[in-house]
């Protein structure tokens, strides 16, 4: 009997191994990832772990061929160009520094011309901005980086903009939020070509904690309700002041974020300049001493400025500070 138990423990400690490696000269499927300088790394790298370990074939490809530079410098070298890239089953499209990209008309013709033959197309993070560019999200819908949803939704008037999920599929078209959210629309996409077990057991192999019914959403935090972009519009600005955002942390009721202010600007002015912003925007009602309230998802929300002495009188920490009640049934 232990003759024959060896063998078969063997081949079955290799039967991973060669489901996640098989040979990529005719792979069963074909994707290509879209690389253009200011990629985000996560954005492409996560997604070719897990179509890699679901024995797909992956092809890099930029306009020319030429390396790109990533939006944290690392440098990355394209298997091929647009011109020479082979046909894909499933296109993806990252995100990262996108300003330059959704403008480029190379790569919006490439986006173009390669998502109809294509079974699946998938943007991670900003790359939404790059398929909404190409016009082929218009009518359907659409999310993507937390802090972006709105700016995207301002952009692209055509595209449904939804926030509360971790990634949106049309059918063929599927975009995700953030980041990490790629691998998990990653497996989606797996799911949805081999089946919800397949895609288990790719996640099992990268030890990635998958949730098909959608998991973490970032955009269901609580400083959702802090309109950052409009406060921060509204504020005199000291000149000489510079924040390091040091704490941004919380859950879906409460949220902190945290600056070191270093200015000649003394701390008391600063949360009454904070205040003239806030009330500029008309969302918030005052509700005490630097502290301001607004009605936003049936639920009471206040805003509040604190800060706390630091070295020096030009030294100091400012704490914004979002609580929002429970919701009302």
């Amino acid at each position: 009997m232990r003759r024959y138990l060896f063998p078969l423990i063997a081949l079955l400690l290799a039967l991973p191994a060669l489901a996640a490696h098989q040979p990529m000269s005719d792979p069963p499927v074909r994707v290509g990832i879209l690389m253009f300088d200011g990629v985000q790394i996560i954005d492409f790298a996560g997604p070719y772990e897990v179509f890699g370990n679901a024995g797909f074939g992956v092809v890099t490809v930029s306009p020319d061929g030429k390396p790109v530079t990533t939006a944290m410098g690392l440098k990355i070298d394209p298997d091929t160009s647009f011109a020479k890239a082979p046909p894909f089953d499933i296109l993806l499209i990252p995100g990262g520094d996108v300003a330059d990209a959704q403008r480029d008309t190379r790569i919006l013709d490439f986006v173009r011309e390669r998502s109809p033959p294509a079974k699946q197309v998938l943007s991670v993070c900003t790359g939404a901005f790059i398929l909404s560019a190409s016009g082929l999200l218009d009518g359907d819908k659409a999310t993507t980086f937390t802090p972006r949803i709105d700016e995207l939704a301002k952009a692209f008037p055509k595209v449904h903009v939804i926030r509360d999920v971790r990634w949106a599929d049309n059918g063929k078209l599927v975009t995700s939020a953030g980041l990490s959210s790629g691998i998990d629309a990653a497996l989606h996409v797996v799911a949805k070509i081999r089946g919800v077990d397949e895609a288990r057991t790719v996640a099992l192999r990268l030890e990635y904690d998958w949730k098909p019914e959608g998991g973490f959403v970032r955009s269901r935090f609580a400083d959702r309700y802090l309109t950052k972009r409009e406060v921060q519009s509204g504020v005199d600005w000291p000149k000489d002041a510079t924040f390091d955002e040091y704490v941004s942390a919380g859950d879906m009721d409460r949220w902190v974020t945290r600056y070191h202010v270093r200015t000649a600007t003394p701390a008391t002015d600063l949360l009454d300049r904070l205040d003239v912003g806030v009330r500029k925007t008309g969302l918030w009602k005052p509700d005490g001493m630097h502290r301001w309230l607004s009605r936003q998802e049936n639920r009471d929300v206040t805003l509040t400025f604190t800060t706390k002495a630091g070295s020096d009188a030009s030294h100091y920490d400012l704490d914004m500070v979002v609580v929002a009640s429970p919701a009302k049934q």
